[in-house]
């Protein structure tokens, strides 16, 4: 798994043309899975990163499926997922890690920043 993680943050992957709202397929390295990608289906949360059979990374989207049986190899974080929505197909684009706890002063900071905004656009009626 530790070499799938690597892969994953240290190269660039493409927005496939076979995208959609429920997932984005990317084109790039294939991980290699540490067990079969055949697992007992669990629930799939926004931003997670499954790993099929081929080994090519789907970034699962707004209308996903509740559960799968993919591998999930990690999960973009909740303040960035509105940024991966907006790519589209021939987009590239990279992964890095973060730990929770940088997720979460991460998170505070957008929802900061969409309080200013929001503050800006009612004081200006």
């Amino acid at each position: 798994m530790q070499e799938a993680l690597d892969l994953l943050v240290t190269c660039e992957f493409n927005v496939n043309a076979k995208s959609d709202r429920m997932g984005y397929r990317l084109d790039g390295p294939r991980l290699p899975l540490a067990v079969s990608p055949d697992i007992v289906s669990d629930g799939v949360p926004a931003g997670a990163i499954q790993t099929p059979g081929q080994g090519t990374p789907i970034v699962m989207m707004a209308d996903r499926q509740t559960t799968g049986g993919y591998p999930k190899i990690a999960t973009v974080i909740s303040c960035d997922l509105d940024l991966v929505g907006q790519l589209k197909p021939g987009d590239r684009m990279r992964f890095s890690a973060v730990s929770v706890e940088r997720a979460h002063t991460l998170f505070r900071e957008r929802i900061a920043m969409l309080d200013r905004i929001r503050t800006h656009l009612v004081n200006r009626t």
